[in-house]
């Protein structure tokens, strides 16, 4: 059974899902499609000063939602904040790994939606959001598509939250961690499929391979980022006590590769390079004290662009005793 000692991190997972009217061209990857438009509407729609350029001076920014998933910043009654400048945003949307990009009237795109502590109560800020941007339609051509349905997933079982009969959300259940699970004490092998680009820097480059440690420095910042700033609890954990353990870490397999991609940021005015490691990658060693951090991993994801879906990884294991 699974032990729930301390809980430090709430998320709950939804799967929006949405019907194409329009036929439309779409980005190989389109994390950052979704991430884009939702963005810009959503300003749109909650912003009351416009005009500001900037939301950190804004004298509404603690009030305010946008600034709350956007421009998110550390409370400056919060121990050390000073090191949280860099606050991560509270959700993460996952796109389809589907490559297709020709859609057609009546086709299906499903995406991901990861919202994590607070943010878990401005779901219906998104079903909201999605029912406007179909309506309004992507890109010059505004080609529209309809939001059909919301669903949570959870434990690979979904329950819907919303349709188009059902207008609001509710009975929303969270998941929560760390979780141990007694079979993680013989865990002696880590394949992680890096199923986005996984963009983790090293000195101000961008790593081009993966050590264990490399990998926990990242993962561990952003979990305790996440706990300090969202988590339900005023004391978070140092998830980097398990540091030093990193180091008994190797790698036995390597199949990485460079996975090269680009954005066109409206608020930066400029393209963007967002390339990143993908592949496979399996660790080996004594790996049990760190598997309730890499299952939350796999759903909070790791290193830059998370809310665009990057740094999504799933795990595969072996235990003690296993050919």
């Amino acid at each position: 059974m699974p032990q729930h000692p301390a809980v430090f991190w709430r998320f709950v997972r939804c799967r929006f899902s949405l019907r194409i009217i329009d036929a439309v061209i779409l980005p190989p990857y389109k994390g950052a499609l979704w991430r884009g438009s939702f963005g810009h509407v959503f300003r749109k729609l909650v912003c009351l000063l416009p005009s500001q350029t900037s939301c950190p001076t804004c004298i509404l920014t603690e009030k305010c939602l946008y600034a709350a998933l956007f421009e998110p910043t550390a409370p400056p009654d919060l121990a050390d904040a000073a090191k949280y400048l860099q606050a991560p945003r509270p959700f993460v949307l996952v796109p389809p790994l589907t490559g297709r990009r020709s859609f057609h009237p009546d086709d299906t795109l499903y995406f991901d939606l990861v919202l994590i502590g607070p943010a878990i109560e401005a779901l219906p800020y998104f079903i909201f959001v999605f029912q406007e941007l179909g309506k309004r339609g992507w890109g010059r051509q505004r080609r529209r598509f309809a939001l059909t349905e919301v669903e949570q997933i959870r434990e690979g079982k979904g329950k819907i939250l919303y349709s188009q009969e059902t207008l609001l959300a509710r009975g929303l259940e969270p998941e929560v961690g760390p979780v141990f699970f007694p079979a993680d004490a013989t865990v002696q092998a880590v394949t992680l499929n890096l199923l986005t680009p996984v963009r983790l820097k090293v000195k101000g480059d961008l790593a081009t391979d993966l050590t264990f440690p490399l990998f926990w420095e990242h993962l561990s910042r952003r979990l305790e980022l996440l706990a300090a700033l969202y988590g339900p609890i005023d004391n978070p954990p140092d998830v980097a006590d398990l540091t030093p353990q990193a180091g008994a870490i190797t790698v036995a397999d390597r199949r990485l590769y460079w996975y090269d991609w680009q954005r066109y940021s409206h608020r930066q005015q400029e393209t963007m390079k967002l390339g990143g490691l993908k592949g496979s990658i399996t660790f080996a060693g004594p790996l049990g004290p760190f598997m309730p951090y890499l299952r939350l991993g796999e759903h909070l994801h790791v290193g830059q662009g998370t809310t665009f879906g990057l740094g999504r990884y799933k795990m595969g294991t072996q235990q003690t005793g296993e050919e």
